[in-house]
């Protein structure tokens, strides 16, 4: 009977916030799960304070050395742990996690959380995660997909077979703890909000590139961005320090900072905006609809699905700084009613097709019938 589930994060911020309740459902269950992951000192100390037991495996960089030592740390870990079921989240634990847990011969369970530009770039760190991710997946028990366009591709690709791939809402969303907030009165500017890392492929270039264009004609519109610097990810695909004082400088945006609860943040913007090239499912999209907030996305996959355009917000087209300013301007000149009917339309699609039940219980189910198997 499994009883030990060994759960591989690329940082504990996602068992902190978006897995948090799937990770509880488990452990309601009777499994004894444990996070290997890593993250900040503040963060890690959070998990724990929450009941979450963690073992820090450390990070990789694409340095061979830095996988190969990652590799060695989940190998021991999960050894330590002696785990019988394992789930994986994101690109570096999905390769690196599953050629360990193969190698050990745990069953594991996987969850594709969004390609980004897997498909579309040539580079080697790319190339690499092509050919990686046909190899490590032949083995993996099951593999959820967060939309039907990742799931069809790597269909097509022939990383995965049909008996094996399962559609999931993404990571759903918890209605109850994101509902609608009356949003403070005395600002009498228009409030657009970002929320994201602060990468390009979030669409936070063309972002502020609207933002310019607008301001001159909307000097009543307030674009606001909130979310981390992110340093890890590739040099192309990185916003400086400098890059985002420049924008704060010029008075293009608002920059906010940084906040593990976004809700107050959500609850006092008139509407939520993430460009993004691409998504699993966009939490911050979910998040944002189920408290009632329009939203204005692109015509793209992780995003049309949960923005209907013209009845929940408005969808722009991807890489297009003018047709995402057209879009913001649009959305402006409806009546503030108008923008509170979207976001009670966006709320109800929300709550019927992406609650986080739906996924907690595919988890449960698939454990359950690892356990069945063994």
């Amino acid at each position: 009977m499994v009883k030990k589930v060994a759960i591989i994060e690329n940082n504990i911020i996602a068992t902190n916030t978006i897995r948090e309740k799937l990770t509880r459902a488990i452990m309601h269950a009777g499994y004894e799960v444990t996070i290997l992951t890593t993250g900040t000192p503040e963060d890690m100390e959070l998990a724990t304070q929450k009941g979450f037991s963690i073992i820090n495996v450390k990070g990789s960089t694409q340095d061979p050395r830095d996988i190969a030592k990652y590799m060695r740390n989940l190998t021991k870990a999960l050894k330590k742990i002696n785990a019988e079921v394992c789930l994986t989240f994101t690109i570096r634990p999905a390769i690196w996690g599953n050629m360990v847990t193969s190698r050990l011969r745990i069953p594991t369970l996987t969850n594709i959380t969004g390609i980004g530009p897997l498909f579309e770039r040539s580079n080697a760190a790319y190339r690499a995660a092509r050919m990686l991710y046909k190899f490590v997946l032949k083995k993996t028990r099951l593999i959820f997909f967060q939309n039907d366009d990742d799931m069809q591709i790597f269909l097509q690709k022939g990383f995965v077979t049909k008996e094996r791939a399962v559609k999931i809402p993404g990571s759903g969303v918890d209605y109850e703890y994101y509902k609608p907030i009356a949003k403070k009165s005395g600002n009498d500017s228009l409030v657009f909000l970002f929320i994201s890392r602060l990468v390009k492929d979030k669409g936070i270039v063309e972002y502020v590139q609207a933002a310019e264009i607008l301001r001159k004609d909307f000097p009543n519109i307030e674009c606001r961005v909130l979310g981390p610097l992110w340093l890890q990810n590739l040099k192309d695909n990185t916003v400086t320090q400098q890059e985002l004082e420049g924008w704060q400088s010029e008075g293009i945006i608002k920059y906010l900072g940084d906040t593990k609860d976004v809700r107050p943040f959500i609850a006092d913007a008139d509407c939520v905006v993430l460009p993004s090239y691409r998504e699993g499912t966009s939490n911050v999209l979910l998040e944002a609809c189920s408290m009632e907030k329009p939203c204005i996305t692109c015509n793209t996959t992780g995003c049309k699905e949960i923005v209907e355009d013209n009845v929940t917000g408005y969808l722009c087209k991807v890489k297009d700084a003018e047709d995402l300013a057209s879009k913001i301007k649009k959305m402006a000149m409806l009546t503030e009613q108008e923008r509170i009917d979207m976001g009670k339309k966006g709320r109800q699609k929300v709550i019927k097709e992406f609650d986080k039940k739906i996924v907690i219980d595919a988890y449960l189910k698939a454990i359950k019938n690892i356990k069945l198997k063994k």
